[in-house]
């Protein structure tokens, strides 16, 4: 998915999930918990409340969003820029199938049926 206001429409869906957004960078990894606004100014959309943990995005024309479910991890959508470098990725938390003692099924069915077809849409 590569349209603004679709990508910006699915984060707020995303958010209302419980949810880990994820930024890393070459030296820094930081990570927000639990339930975030969306909010859109002219070149930024920020992710949180000013005031509080908060993250701004720049998502640029041609920025991509799809969704992964990987073996030993959460499900996840994932942030790419135009030039392919992931800019954030939202985990929903409790969907990892690898540890059986956080695992919840029906969380990952329902995340799955919501966002899955970002997974479809990304192989094209």
């Amino acid at each position: 998915m590569t349209d603004r206001d679709q990508i910006m429409a699915v984060l707020e869906t995303s958010l209302a999930f419980d949810t880990s957004v994820i930024v890393r960078s070459a030296g820094a990894i930081a990570e927000i918990h639990g339930f975030l606004t969306v909010r859109r100014e002219a070149e930024w959309i920020t992710l949180g409340d000013e005031g509080s943990s908060h993250v701004h995005l720049n998502i640029q024309d041609g920025s991509r969003l799809h969704y992964t479910q990987p073996d030993a991890g959460n499900a996840a959508l994932e942030l790419r820029g135009p030039d392919g470098a992931l800019l954030c990725r939202v985990s929903f938390r409790h969907t990892n199938q690898a540890r059986a003692e956080q695992y919840d099924a029906e969380r990952a069915a329902r995340v799955r049926a919501r966002f899955g077809w970002l997974a479809e849409r990304a192989k094209r």
